[in-house]
């Protein structure tokens, strides 16, 4: 198996979402009784792909035997596809297979040509590793008699060889794939910025989002929020309930705050997140003592904190308001009436080491921890819990230990409500996750001493399914749409820049601030003439797009260009083909052939009925 790369700008190509690049791989043949069916199933189930429909050809393939290449190739194109995500990669689109024959000089050889999504910043080997790797897992799989005996061997490949250096290509966050793939579903165009941060939209009506953090959250107020004790003396002095806590140094100090405090405690780093290093529910000198020693185990700040009754709830704020609250409860299994925790928790094990590992959960212990937890909720190891009882294994709801998550956003009194809120515009937050303890949030906080425990920046968005059904809400706010401007696009020569000229004036006399360019020359709504470093229209257009003053956009396609590098859009609203005497890119004193002329405007036009259907 071979690939090759043909193409080095990262454009829009073939109608796709996303930008991509031409692929070329080459294979030998395959065998004859190949039961893709049965492929699908197992891709489906123990890796959790996403199989679907192979779209038409761009074109048309008439042979058996290349039509049954070509649909391995695209499940290559599918398994491709997961393994970025899984990396932390979000690439969404599937790709295109464009072309399947026979190779020229080895008969015994195909040649596949496609289009593959690709994310900027991505260096072409990461694209060659991922479809590569997707091949020679396709052809493993096609290969084994059995595929009941494949799984460990797939999930090891995957997992020590395949996805270690892509993971090395991109920084990802865990709210990253989620976000992203909802901007995807509701067509808000994205491009990777670099660092795992992304523009969303096009010019005026672009965002930045690192994350679930966005461009307009304070850089001071994010700042404020890592360290808990300059956090809760804000939150404090702004009239909002905080905790009651003591910095401490050493477990003599811890002892003297118990002392000024009183019963029950909590200690906790007070520079960590995900609760790393937290102990709730002390009651004595020696379990502060051992507190202390775990707590000091993650940082040098320490905090003993006077505990509130009450679990922890979450609500997000999403554009300054609450979107979603939910009730993060601690790790648990739910009973069934039948067997004991004990039973229940190694039956959760044997299915969470059945899976992948980058679909596991962490182990589920009966260790001490979890014996504490259980046995503080009435239950043991050899209970019985009913039918939908769920019994803790943690005290506390965590990132390291996960936890149980249920919707409460319908009974969040609204007094609870608006304090978060304002807590999030304190620290001038626009998305905050606050974190509010209380022994019922359907009541006032002021009515049972419900405190502000934390306000997270960034806060972890879309790791439930309430989280993933509302995020198209938010974005929809965000972007005030789906954070597109107008484009048109005009193809031909000096005629074609007149009449470019004729519709951005027609943006301007709507007072919409439309910007014009070709190759070699951008203009301003007032006519002003911008200056670029470069000859090119795909980069003027992309760096138009990222100008938050661009309300409109008019590109000037005077030469083959965008055969070579794609478009800089995914989508325009008009295309207006006003002669053929186009020029060469790299010759501006030759013309283009009436082939090549065919091959853009047809390229342009598969867009444009694409745009149509959809």
């Amino acid at each position: 198996m071979q690939s090759t790369i043909s193409t080095h700008e990262q454009g829009y190509r073939y109608g796709l979402r996303q930008p991509g690049n031409i692929l070329t791989i080459f294979t030998r043949s395959i065998s004859s009784n190949v039961d893709l069916e049965t492929i699908d199933d197992w891709l489906a189930q123990k890796l959790e792909v996403t199989i679907e429909p192979q779209p038409d050809y761009v074109y048309k393939i008439n042979d058996a035997d290349a039509e049954k290449i070509g649909a391995l190739v695209w499940r290559v194109l599918l398994l491709g596809r997961y393994l970025q995500q899984i990396a932390g990669i979000p690439v969404f689109d599937p790709g295109l297979v464009l072309d399947v024959r026979k190779h020229d000089k080895d008969p015994s050889q195909w040649q596949s040509k496609m289009v593959v999504p690709m994310l900027d910043g991505i260096p072409f080997k990461g694209i060659d590793h991922t479809y590569s790797s997707a091949l020679k897992l396709m052809m493993l799989l096609q290969n084994q008699g059995n595929l009941s005996e494949t799984p460990i061997t797939i999930y090891s490949v995957i997992q020590k060889k395949i996805l270690p250096p892509l993971r090395s290509m991109i920084t990802a966050g865990i709210s990253t794939i989620p976000i992203l793939q909802a901007a995807y579903r509701c067509r808000v165009p994205f491009r990777h910025v670099g660092s795992g941060i992304y523009q969303l939209g096009w010019g005026r009506k672009s965002r930045l989002i690192d994350r679930s953090s966005v461009d307009s959250d304070s850089v001071i107020g994010v700042k404020l929020t890592t360290n808990k004790i300059l956090a809760a003396g804000l939150i404090r002095t702004a009239g909002l309930p905080a905790p009651e806590h003591i910095p401490v140094n050493s477990r003599e100090q811890a002892a003297l705050a118990a002392d000024t405090l009183g019963w029950p405690l909590v200690v906790k780093p007070a520079d960590k997140e995900r609760g790393e290093g937290v102990t709730v529910s002390i009651t004595d000198k020696e379990k502060l003592s051992a507190a202390y020693k775990n707590a000091a185990s993650f940082s040098k700040q320490i905090l003993v904190e006077r505990e509130v009754p009450g679990i922890c709830y979450r609500l997000l704020i999403a554009n300054s308001k609450m979107l979603y609250a939910i009730r993060r409860g601690p790790r648990s299994v739910e009973g069934d009436g039948t067997h004991t925790v004990s039973e229940l928790v190694d039956s959760a094990n044997r299915m969470n080491k059945a899976k992948p590992s980058w679909l596991q959960k962490k182990h589920c212990p009966l260790d001490k921890q979890a014996q504490e937890a259980m046995s503080q909720a009435g239950f043991s190891p050899d209970s019985v819990p009913g039918k939908g009882i769920r019994v803790p294994l943690r005290k506390i709801e965590s990132t390291a230990w996960g936890g149980h998550i249920e919707d409460v956003g319908e009974i969040v009194h609204p007094d609870n409500r608006e304090i978060a809120e304002r807590a999030a515009r304190l620290f001038g937050l626009c998305n905050a996750g606050v974190d509010i303890i209380s022994s019922d949030i359907s009541r006032p906080w002021h009515d049972n001493g419900a405190i502000i425990n934390e306000v997270n920046y960034a806060p972890y968005f879309g790791g439930n399914d309430i989280a993933r059904s509302l995020i198209p809400v938010y974005l929809e706010k965000l972007m005030n749409g789906t954070g597109r401007i107008p484009v048109e696009i005009v193809v031909g020569s000096d005629k074609a820049a007149d009449e470019g000229r004729l519709r951005q004036e027609s943006f301007v006399r709507k007072n919409v601030d439309c910007y014009l360019t070709s190759h070699n020359l951008t203009v301003t709504p007032s006519g002003e003439h911008i200056t670029f470093p470069f000859e090119s229209l795909f980069n003027r257009a992309s760096a138009l797009l990222k100008n938050k003053g661009v309300e409109a956009l008019v590109l000037v396609v005077q030469t083959d260009e965008f055969l070579k590098t794609g478009l800089p859009v995914d989508h325009f609203d008009r295309l207006i083909h006003v002669d053929n005497d186009l020029i060469n890119w790299n010759d501006s004193d030759r013309k283009i052939g009436p082939n090549v002329q065919q091959e853009l405007l047809e390229q342009l036009q598969f867009f444009e009925r694409k745009i149509n259907k959809s």
